[in-house]
């Protein structure tokens, strides 16, 4: 659907996380009885993992694992896996191809690329770095075949006015997963399928089995935001 923010394999590779995976059995999109994000997949486990992986994460990030798991969880979305798209994305945080800047600079608070579609085109910008947590879940929540009232970003208003999913999304007869997203989102491209798995089966390894640094911040994040609406979020 558009050009990431740099070459997926080389943002990845950058941040170590690019390993052997199948990717043959991401999760379903949307939360449910039987797809849900696993008790050790808190904001302060997932923040550690990316500290880790970017030891000079800008401050103002610091917390971004909170803003994944509030908006998620008011969306009915799989967060942990958004977060860990949002890890492949921007290169850890470090938006960063290698040694070179990529497309979408830290200050637009953009976690997924959107808008940023070749050619200079720099992509979106939000006000602050929850509203773009918020922009990059919603558009998640599309792919997975909600209708989005009052997106905050523009990509996500204009890829449903353009109908350009509805095809696809009427071919299953199933839930949509992120491994359908990730075909869709770089086709013609294992890599980025492949590679959210990587990112997600290193989390497992490294971190499930730690006690949770900041187990305070679950509490937070579960907190209810007055913006959190249903449809200020999706319309069902």
């Amino acid at each position: 659907m558009r050009l990431r923010l740099a070459s997926f394999a080389a943002l990845a590779a950058s941040v170590g996380f690019l390993a052997p995976a199948t990717a043959a059995d991401l999760p379903q999109i949307k939360l449910s009885a039987r797809n849900a994000v696993p008790e050790c997949a808190t904001p302060g486990r997932l923040g550690a993992f990316l500290k880790a992986r970017n030891p000079a994460l800008d401050p103002r990030f610091e917390l971004i694992a909170v803003d994944y798991m509030r908006h998620g969880e008011a969306l009915g979305l799989r967060w942990d896996y958004a977060f860990f798209q949002m890890i492949y994305e921007t290169g850890g945080l470090t938006f960063q191809n290698g040694s070179r800047q990529g497309s979408v600079r830290p200050a637009q608070n953009n976690f997924a690329g959107l808008g940023a579609t070749g050619k200079g085109e720099p992509g979106e910008s939000f006000p602050d770095v929850s509203t773009g947590v918020l922009a990059h879940l919603q558009h998640v929540a599309m792919y997975a075949g909600e209708k989005v009232a009052n997106p905050a970003a523009e990509r996500t208003r204009k890829v449903q006015e353009w109908g350009v999913l509805t095809s696809w999304q009427a071919s299953f007869k199933r839930p949509i997963t992120f491994a359908d997203l990730g075909a869709k989102w770089a086709p013609g491209s294992r890599a980025y399928t492949d590679s959210l798995e990587s990112i997600a089966d290193r989390f497992e390894s490294e971190h499930c089995a730690k006690a949770d640094p900041r187990p305070e911040l679950v509490e937070i994040g579960r907190a209810t935001s007055e913006l959190q609406s249903p449809c200020n979020l999706v319309c069902r």
